[in-house]
């Protein structure tokens, strides 16, 4: 009887020990997930924001924030405007050589490249390189002007299987993002497919596609946002934008060592629907970092 009460207080013990152990694991610390880390970065600095982010090698969806949901389209939209130049030259609709008149009645605000050649002329190149890394606004209007306006920008926007964006008006006056309002807005998922179409797709022509991205490499406007806190070996061919209401956009791909590249689009506004609002740009930022670091 001895014996079996000894066993019985070893296999209690062990029994506890064991339950102990097993609570134990079940309490340890879960990771916190990509999408849960943004929303709550964004919601510690009153933000608004949607994010879509696919890993191009994998296929991997890395993050999907709010990502069917409309924000404004702002400066991102010189993306689209120097693909459907490129596109348009290619297939005789325009020549990328031709001299363009820069008048003083075109320049608007924002316009460090154009503003320099105010009677004179630039090429097509010259535009699309002052829109996509200077953020030049004339030079985006010279390019609706030579592909047909906004309505033109909107149907490019469907040839590139981005079936959500909507192209109203030009600079400025497609920065307001007033609350609510759809025009000059689209969806971070839409947005998405339309840069994979013209980066990385077949909907321009393997020699255009190049050189957008060489183009875009060279943005000067994403230092506090998408470049700003990049691991060690990553850099950007990205495209930023600004406006009301503290919404801002960074979108593109992320070029990591080994030919690693993601797509990334995030688009944000201030919560609160406060017209003056400062631009998330840490948030942005916070983003890119994040998703970089889980490729």
């Amino acid at each position: 009887m001895r014996m079996f009460g000894r066993l019985a207080v070893v296999l209690v013990s062990v029994s506890v020990t064991s339950g102990v152990l097993a609570a134990s694991a079940s309490a340890a610390p879960q990771p916190i997930s990509i999408d849960a880390q943004i929303v709550a970065s964004a919601k510690q600095a009153d933000t608004t924001i949607g994010v879509w982010a696919r890993d191009l090698r994998t296929g991997r969806v890395i993050a999907a924030v709010n990502a069917g949901e409309r924000f404004p389209v702002l400066s991102m939209s010189k993306v689209y405007l120097a693909a459907a130049v490129l596109d348009a030259a290619r297939h005789g609709r325009l020549s990328l050589t031709r001299p363009v008149p820069v008048r003083a009645s075109d320049i608007v605000a924002n316009s460090p490249e154009t503003g320099k050649h105010v009677g004179g002329t630039m090429t097509c190149p010259e535009i699309a390189v002052a829109a996509l890394q200077l953020s030049d606004n004339t030079a985006a209007n010279l390019m609706f002007a030579a592909i047909g306006g906004p309505r033109a920008l909107t149907a490019f926007a469907r040839s590139t299987g981005d079936p959500a964006t909507l192209m109203v008006r030009q600079e400025t006056a497609l920065n307001t993002a007033f609350p609510g309002d759809v025009r000059d807005t689209t969806v971070p998922q839409a947005w998405a497919a339309g840069l994979r179409a013209v980066m990385v797709g077949t909907r321009l022509d393997p020699r255009d596609r190049t050189t957008l991205v060489r183009w875009m490499r060279g943005t000067r406007t994403s230092d506090k946002r998408f470049r700003a806190d990049l691991p060690a070996g990553w850099t950007t061919a990205d495209k930023t934008g600004t406006g009301d209401y503290g919404s801002a956009d960074d979108a593109g791909l992320l070029i990591g060592p080994g030919g690693r590249r993601i797509l990334l689009v995030v688009q944000t506004r201030n919560a609160r629907d406060v017209p003056d609002a400062t631009a998330a740009d840490a948030v942005i930022a916070r983003v890119a970092s994040l998703v970089a670091r889980a490729a």
